[in-house]
């Protein structure tokens, strides 16, 4: 009898592990970003890459819904985060009042932004563990340093929000601001606000607000040009910060300036706090390259996409592109390959393939493909595809490995899915079964295991 119970017994354990171990593969996950209830779509990654649809859970905040760019709606990258243990996902609300305009996709509301995180179980589920101020308006991008759990938000909103009195005063200008996380996921800010410059409304050089700017986007993007407005909240898709980054070794913070062209570099402080003096590196004119999306490769060089590229005047079509450097220590980027075009419009995300390094993907937005380079040793780049995939209003990418595969992932908010494709070994991408469910148009956010 005992061996028969035994034997049940066993049997039972090992269906359980299988149906454990089937399910547990990995997992993918997107952001809805929608107005008033903003949501994560989790879907199952299956061993060979393909994705089926688990869980939709509410994030307690609200997002930006459509923004100026109809398929990029928080003008950003990293606004979803995994921890490198898969244990915690985090991700931003950029609590955007409801529209008010007959139709229209600007406010100037003062409404601070907010961060949600969740815990990650087993099988990819996800609960929620807190929600907290991001310290700023429009959170657009997130950062972690796994050593520490120290989490960084960027806040794109501002600095011309009529009456709004948010304190810090930094609050109510674009900016970065720090929060230690503990192992259930509660957030704790850390007084480190920084303030990140957007750069004047009109400007000789970089993104300006002027009428012929906005008429020239509008002709870009098909949005109108009286929603072209400047240092608001939503801030103007073409000028506000793109992302913030720890660099590998966690030592430095790096954030993008579409608007500026800038790139700054932050020194992190062992209390967690960054300096209040970043080295700023602006893209050397006539160049127009508008930085938005950036990586590391394996050597820790810093690849970023640009939407213009060598362009000497904005916006252009056809002139996305990624630039490479090595940073120094003082912070100083010191350029490797400059603008290595793609042939797209609207370069804005990028994801390097994780297993050897060899290969980096951008997402072109407006011309709606993903285009591949090769990345060798010394951080030189050179384009290999310029239509490696066609997709749909792609506004970012995610990578995840299965032993010895890998796979990418794109969000594309033209159709409101989930595009999958496994890397194969010369760099080509072949099509697996994707994810649906999502906003279409609003979605953006995108993170993988």
């Amino acid at each position: 009898m005992l061996r028969i119970v035994f034997k049940v017994s066993l049997l039972a354990l090992l269906c359980s592990l299988r149906a454990t171990i089937a399910w547990a593969d990995g997992a993918v996950y997107a952001m809805t970003n929608a107005l008033a209830n903003n949501e994560v779509t989790v879907y199952h990654r299956a061993l060979d890459g393909n994705l089926s649809l688990a869980q939709t859970v509410a994030t307690g905040g609200g997002g930006s819904g459509l923004q100026l760019a109809s398929v990029d709606s928080l003008g950003s990258a990293g606004s979803m985060l995994l921890d490198p243990d898969h244990r915690l996902l985090f991700v931003v609300n950029t609590e955007t009042a409801a529209e008010n305009n007959g139709g229209g996709a600007y406010n100037t509301d003062c409404q601070q932004g907010t961060i949600t995180s969740f815990r990650v179980a087993s099988d990819g589920t996800l609960t929620f563990a807190d929600r907290v101020f991001s310290g700023g308006l429009f959170p657009n991008s997130l950062t972690l340093r796994k050593h520490d759990a120290l989490l960084y938000v960027l806040n794109a909103g501002g600095p011309e929000v009529p009456l709004c009195h948010l304190t810090p005063d930094t609050a109510n200008t674009p900016n970065i601001n720090g929060f230690k996380v503990d192992r259930v996921g509660h957030m704790i800010p850390v007084d480190s606000t920084q303030p990140i410059d957007p750069g004047p409304a009109s400007a000789s050089s970089g993104v300006s607000c002027t009428a012929a700017a906005a008429a020239g986007f509008s002709a870009l993007t098909g949005a109108p040009a009286a929603d072209f407005q400047c240092g608001l909240n939503p801030p103007s898709f073409a000028r506000s910060p793109a992302q913030i980054r720890f660099t590998p070794d966690g030592d430095r913070l790096v954030v993008t300036v579409k608007g500026t062209n800038t790139i700054y570099v932050f020194h992190v402080n062992g209390d967690g706090t960054t300096d209040e003096f970043p080295l700023v590196t602006q893209a050397p004119g006539p160049a127009q390259p508008a930085f938005v999306g950036f990586g590391f490769d394996r050597s820790g060089h810093l690849l970023v996409t640009e939407l213009f590229g060598s362009s000497t005047s904005i916006p252009s079509g056809a002139t996305g592109a990624l630039s490479s450097f090595t940073i120094a220590k003082n912070g100083d980027l010191i350029p490797i390959s400059s603008h290595v075009g793609d042939g797209g419009t609207a370069a804005g995300w990028i994801a390097v393939e994780p297993l050897n390094g060899m290969f980096a993907y951008v997402a072109n937005n407006l011309s709606a493909a993903i285009s591949s380079y090769i990345v060798a040793k010394d951080g030189t780049v050179t384009l290999l595809n310029g239509t490696a995939a066609n997709v749909s209003g792609p506004n970012d990418l995610a990578v995840a490995v299965e032993g010895k595969a890998s796979f990418l992932y794109s969000l594309d908010a033209g159709t409101g899915t989930v595009g999958a494709f496994r890397i194969n070994g010369d760099g080509s991408l072949t099509a697996l079964t994707g994810g649906t469910g999502l906003s279409i148009r609003s979605a953006q956010g995108l993170t993988a295991f």
